[in-house]
């Protein structure tokens, strides 16, 4: 029990850690100019941290639904892992329909390909590990495959559908749009951002309360981490331009670690990180325990849900609405700082009367009605 209570505090730490992240981003693109105006060191350190809080969410997930099915996968009957597997895909069904609805407001949602990352990861989550290995790499290989085959083709390159000026994916809500940015160059396409969810899956059937475990995950993630942003480095900006000629843009599409496109290089590094991230906040939860100081932390965690909607409305639509844009990433951090402890008052507050956040109720009670 002293096990799972320490896994759970330290996945609730680490979602803490990603809703923080996405929200800095979001006031970065909201309040400030693309590309980021600013110190180029600031520039370069917020670049550092687009796309990498999904990826971590996406992650976080697959552990999510490893742990949910834990005693099912130990018992091996067919009638507890069907039961797991009913419940999942219900609470995928209503991800997907709450992202589609947010999506009116939001053009980058993630909630709705969480419903579909959810509902085939459903049909994984009993499977090998070595298949979800192998998965995994099919789908970084397909998206490559797909960003090169496709380069010349107008209804499928990776450009097609996307108003690069306003970042919006304009033709979403066409069958082809909507079909073409859930498969392939979408905000978070299924190749290969369902690997992320492999990923997860795999993470969570360790034993993340042992110190070994978490010790190898900081070694190895930050590791690949490092090891990925070096070759990224040397392939875009001398092997790809010099050695093999390639036009200095083509690189770094294809070499490069930004998350659109999400090339191999974005995959492996934001990949690595996320689980430094997720290994270092189990670690964290596990030495600071019940402290007062980390509870607050753990209940913005539960309410990531709450919070990745909620920020939309309370503060990046208003923003909008009174055209305060164009600023440095000076104000822009600031800004998001300061509605991530505004946030933080305002659940903590919510907490001394509810267990779960608002939207987490209405999502546990749509998903699981027969529940009290």
């Amino acid at each position: 029990m002293a096990t799972t209570s320490t896994r759970l505090h330290g996945i609730d730490l680490a979602r803490a850690v990603a809703i923080m992240g996405m929200m800095l981003i979001h006031f970065n693109e909201i309040a400030g100019t693309i590309p980021y105006t600013g110190p180029d060191w600031l520039v370069w350190l917020d670049g550092q941290l687009e796309g990498r809080a999904a990826v971590a969410f996406v992650i976080l997930a697959g552990i999510g639904m490893s742990l949910m099915s834990r005693r099912a996968r130990i018992s091996g009957t067919d009638e507890a892992r069907r039961t797991v597997c009913k419940a999942l895909f219900r609470r995928a069904i209503v991800l997907f329909g709450a992202g589609l609805l947010f999506h009116q407001a939001w053009d980058g949602d993630i909630l709705h390909c969480y419903g579909i990352f959810i509902s085939i990861g459903t049909l994984l989550l009993f499977a090998p590990s070595r298949w979800l290995w192998m998965l995994t790499l099919l789908l970084n290989a397909g998206f490559l495959a797909m960003f090169l085959l496709f380069n010349n083709h107008p209804g499928w390159a990776y450009d097609a559908g996307w108003d690069w000026d306003a970042l919006v994916y304009a033709d979403f809500w066409t069958a082809k749009g909507f079909l073409r940015s859930i498969v392939f160059n979408g905000w978070f396409p299924l190749f290969p951002w369902l690997g992320f969810m492999l990923l997860g899956i795999w993470l969570g059937r360790l034993d993340l309360g042992s110190r070994s475990v978490r010790r190898n995950g900081m070694l190895w993630g930050g590791g690949i981490a490092v090891a990925a942003t070096g070759a990224s480095w040397l392939l875009t900006n001398r092997i790809g331009p010099g050695m093999l000629g390639m036009p200095y843009e083509f690189s770094y599409a294809l070499f490069g670690r930004e998350c659109l496109p999400p090339t191999p290089f974005f995959v492996i590094q934001s990949g690595g990180a996320a689980v430094f991230m997720i290994a270092l906040c189990l670690g964290v939860a596990d030495r600071l325990g019940d402290s007062r100081g980390l509870k607050p932390w753990l209940v913005f965690g539960q309410c990531a849900l709450s919070i990745y909607i909620g920020h939309v409305f309370l503060f990046l639509v208003p923003l909008i609405y009174l055209d305060c844009t164009g600023y440095s990433l000076w104000i822009t951090l600031p800004m998001g700082a300061g509605a991530i402890l505004a946030t933080l008052l305002l659940i903590v507050a919510w907490h001394r009367f509810f267990d779960r956040g608002p939207l987490e109720i209405v999502i546990r009670r749509l998903a699981e009605p027969t529940r009290s």
